[in-house]
């Protein structure tokens, strides 16, 4: 009886181990213990106030990212994504050869997880630290609405403090904020963004910088412009049998600034009075913008380092006479609302003119286009004055009449 009952108690037992073994093999085939690669994951950089006080920072040379290995059952692995990982890094464990062991840690199922990121490590480089003091510069692009100009810009702070690595803070040479006026026409207050470039005018990431602001506050004033013509006036007379003929100069015009009021009373810049006292050729002067004088309250748009030099020249040639011989036939009867008719009592009239020799030479009658005014004479015979039209640089020497009779 004694056997029979340690032989069941031993059957048992073995049943129980039996099922046990069965149901881990079920487990295990059903939910087997996996493994998974995650790559890529950004690790964090921990206690980088250690090389504060060394006056110190680093830059990453490699190891940025890590890529590790989680073992675990699978039912939990196959749930994990890279947010469920933090990467670290912590500087004050830093080698002498300037590499941090990284850490990988689950942020669940932490307990259940093995992770194994094959002694993975960031190695960076270290550098001084510098801080510097750099000027802002406003950019102004665009141009403001017609009849405007920028007047001034003030930037606030017009000073910012950088601190950062000392290869990257000694490129710095200034701080730009650049500033869009197009269109406007009042005065204007904004906050910009700002941006560190080099002395060739190349962007300097601020990725490993610190600046004390990243804006700055702006402030642009307008005023008011207008374009006006320069003037030139001559002093003397050519030399005998010389004449002035046309005086040219470029640019002709010039924007000017200043108050409404100020702007109203110009209507001219004068440049110097050229003198052309018995002057027998054609005079040439060049004058820079930094010696025209301007009105009290009137200053040039552009500053006077960007206004081309104005170049005159005074065309003085030789003067010439000519006798011109106009058909009566050719002689326009202007308001004979009356219909008269009119007879000359010669073929042609002489007109003697005289001037530079350019002009001189190309005159024709239908340049001077004769007329007749009618309104003034009835029927009857008369010594009318012909109507000539003015040439520029050319006089009619004597008043040209003719004998008409009107019928």
């Amino acid at each position: 009886m004694r056997k029979r009952i340690e032989s069941d108690l031993l059957l048992k037992i073995l049943s129980v181990v039996f099922a046990f073994l069965l149901w881990m093999f079920v487990i295990n085939t059903d939910n087997p213990v996996i493994k998974k690669t995650f790559s890529d994951v950004p690790v964090d950089m921990l206690n980088e106030q250690v090389l504060d006080e060394l006056n110190q920072t680093y830059k990453i040379e490699s190891g940025d990212t890590v890529s590790f290995t989680v073992k675990g059952k699978k039912d939990i692995v196959d749930r994990l994504t890279k947010s469920d990982f933090r990467a670290t890094a912590d500087v004050s464990s830093m080698s002498d050869v300037h590499a941090i062991p990284i850490k990988v840690e689950a942020l669940r199922y932490k307990s259940q997880l093995d992770v194994d990121t094959g002694n993975a490590t960031i190695k960076v480089v270290l550098e001084d630290v510098k801080s510097d003091q750099i000027p802002v510069v406003m950019e102004v692009k665009g141009k403001p609405a017609s009849g405007y100009t920028v007047s001034t810009q003030t930037a606030t702070p017009n000073l910012i403090s950088i601190s950062g690595p000392k290869s990257v803070v000694s490129r710095i040479k200034q701080i730009v904020a650049v500033v869009n006026v197009s269109g406007v026409k009042k005065d204007v207050t904004m906050t910009q963004s700002v941006k560190c470039y080099d002395e060739d005018g190349d962007e300097v990431s601020q990725e490993r910088i610190k600046l004390d602001t990243n804006k700055i506050k702006v402030k642009i004033g307008l005023s008011r412009t207008k374009i006006v013509p320069f003037k030139v006036d001559t002093k003397g007379s050519p030399g005998k049998g010389y004449v002035l003929g046309s005086i040219d100069y470029q640019p002709k015009h010039i924007e000017i600034t200043g108050s409404k009021e100020d702007l109203d009373k110009v209507d001219s810049i004068k440049l110097v009075k050229l003198d052309i006292s018995d002057s027998t050729k054609s005079i040439e002067k060049t004058i820079k913008a930094s010696d025209i004088k301007l009105p009290d309250g009137i200053s040039f748009v552009k500053s006077v380092d960007k206004i081309k030099n104005v170049v005159i020249r005074a065309n003085i040639e030789k003067k010439k006479s000519r006798t011109l011989t106009i058909p009566t036939s050719q002689i326009a009867l202007i308001n004979n609302t009356k219909n008269y008719a009119v007879t000359f009592d010669d073929q042609e009239i002489k007109v003697k003119i005289s001037g530079l020799r350019s002009v001189i030479d190309k005159v024709v009658v239908k340049d001077l286009n004769p007329k007749l005014d009618m309104r003034l004479y009835e029927p009857g015979t008369h010594t009318v004055q012909i109507q000539l039209t003015k040439i520029k640089n050319m006089t009619i020497e004597d008043n040209v009449s003719a004998k008409i009779t009107v019928e």
